[in-house]
């Protein structure tokens, strides 16, 4: 029996890690660098050294009447959850001109309730609207790992992590070997 965080080498520190990708932030990083991630990879990558005391994807779904793009969505969001992440979604929002489908609110909110539950977090995203939280987790002791983009990272949350990984520099571990399509897709854009 595999436990979360074995690793070919070594044995799983006491340490706990959870991790927190920001999906809206991390589709568009990966059209930019035109490769997608393979998130279980992420999950086990991450988790090699550590626990892994929780993995939460935030994304918005497309609306139900675009049948095509809600099958490819829950498609992906199987194979998240069969990869070992906790799903939080949310119907984008139609405004009058563009969709919306903002998760701000809720990764802070789950950043803050499963706060007692890890002792490193490793963050897909970029987002400056999380300075705050950042601030009050480093402020508790806990390790800051952001996986991002630089360009799409911002300074104050680079400035605010423990550590900064450019995603490029992981794409030997974390890339995707088959977009799948389907049933089968595992990364669809979803707004």
């Amino acid at each position: 029996m595999k436990l979360d965080g074995e690793k070919r080498k070594g044995r799983v520190t006491a340490e706990r890690v959870a991790l927190f990708v920001d999906g809206g932030n991390m589709f568009y990083a990966q059209m930019n660098n035109g490769w997608f991630i393979d998130w279980e990879k992420a999950y086990r990558y991450f988790g090699s050294r550590k626990k892994v005391s929780g993995a939460f994807f935030f994304t918005a779904y497309p609306l139900a009447a675009e049948v095509e793009k809600i099958s490819r969505y829950h498609a992906f969001r199987k194979a998240l959850i069969y990869s070992g992440y906790n799903v939080i979604d949310k119907e984008v929002k139609v405004l009058p001109d563009k969709l919306k489908g903002n998760m701000d609110v809720e990764i802070a909110f789950r950043l803050l309730t499963e706060i007692d539950r890890y002792d490193e977090l490793v963050f897909f995203g970029g987002d400056s609207d999380f300075v705050v939280v950042f601030n009050h987790l480093k402020n508790l002791g806990k390790k800051i790992l952001c996986v991002g983009r630089p360009d799409m990272t911002s300074l104050e949350i680079r400035n605010i992590a423990t550590a900064f990984h450019d995603l490029n520099d992981l794409k030997g571990y974390l890339v995707m070997r088959e977009r799948r399509c389907g049933n089968g897709n595992r990364q669809g854009r979803t707004a």
